[in-house]
């Protein structure tokens, strides 16, 4: 099917690996001029030697209060406008550390004023930011697509995830929804989408065997998701045949809740 995409512009934050990498990716498939942005050019040429007329990438920091606009900018000045915009980009713990179980991750007394401010920063605040620059200029167009990388543990809790995580990611949800209603009336959709246990770096480097097997063995599927069956529903929902489809959350999980 013809997503019909082709040459529209996309953004995608965190694009250096994991889900983000593999939304870059799909999306170029489909067509799209990508831009792909992260905290660091490690991983970011990778993209860029897959089709070097197709992708460029961009060093910015979501943590930045400028960092998500100077993304939004750069992808204008690289391809001459902004259609697509899926935040990917986001951190679990990371300014802690260490492995996780599979049923809860730091104790909230755990979680320093930094610790919450940084993951909020990146995770909510970026997303915002970027939405915020990028929308204005989608509406030039009467046309775009927001995609807001969520979570199961934003509507579960667990996972690994502590209390900073869970909050960022539940608040997405929200934010999606009050955004889609100001968007509408400018041909822009804003949509959610929730993961649940995805083979990513991000799982790997915050998880032991134990605790990924133990979920996955909970899940409909009895497996793990992959970052291409996520990537693949963004494209979706950054299509063409998606332009009724707003304020939604489109949980990718393999059936955990009833597994």
């Amino acid at each position: 099917m013809d997503l019909g995409i082709t040459d529209r512009v996309a953004l995608v934050t965190g694009a250096s690996s994991g889900i983000g990498e593999a939304c870059a990716v799909a999306l170029a498939v489909e067509g799209c001029l990508v831009v792909g942005t992260d905290i660091s050019k490690d991983g970011l040429e990778r993209l860029e030697a897959r089709d070097p007329r197709r992708f460029r990438s961009v060093v910015a920091d979501l943590a930045d209060p400028e960092g998500p606009a100077r993304a939004v900018a750069r992808t204008v000045e690289h391809f001459g406008g902004i259609d697509i915009l899926v935040c990917a980009g986001g951190v679990f713990g990371t300014a802690r550390g260490g492995v996780f179980t599979a049923e809860a991750g730091s104790a909230a007394s755990e979680i320093s004023p930094d610790d919450w401010n940084h993951t909020l920063n990146v995770n909510l605040r970026g997303s915002f930011l970027a939405a915020q620059a990028a929308i204005p200029i989608m509406a030039k167009k009467h046309w775009g697509r927001v995609i807001l990388i969520s979570s199961v543990s934003g509507q579960m809790g667990g996972f690994g995830a502590g209390a900073d995580y869970a909050a960022s990611k539940a608040a997405l949800g929200g934010m999606a929804r009050s955004m889609a209603l100001t968007a509408g009336p400018s041909g822009i959709t804003i949509n959610c989408v929730n993961p649940g246990m995805i083979e990513s770096p991000m799982l790997l480097n915050h998880h032991d065997t134990s605790s990924t097997d133990k979920v996955a063995g909970q899940a409909a599927m009895r497996r793990l998701g992959q970052r291409e069956e996520v990537a693949a529903m963004v494209t979706v929902l950054a299509s063409e045949q998606a332009a009724y489809v707003t304020g939604t959350h489109l949980d990718i999980n393999g059936g955990y809740y009833f597994g």
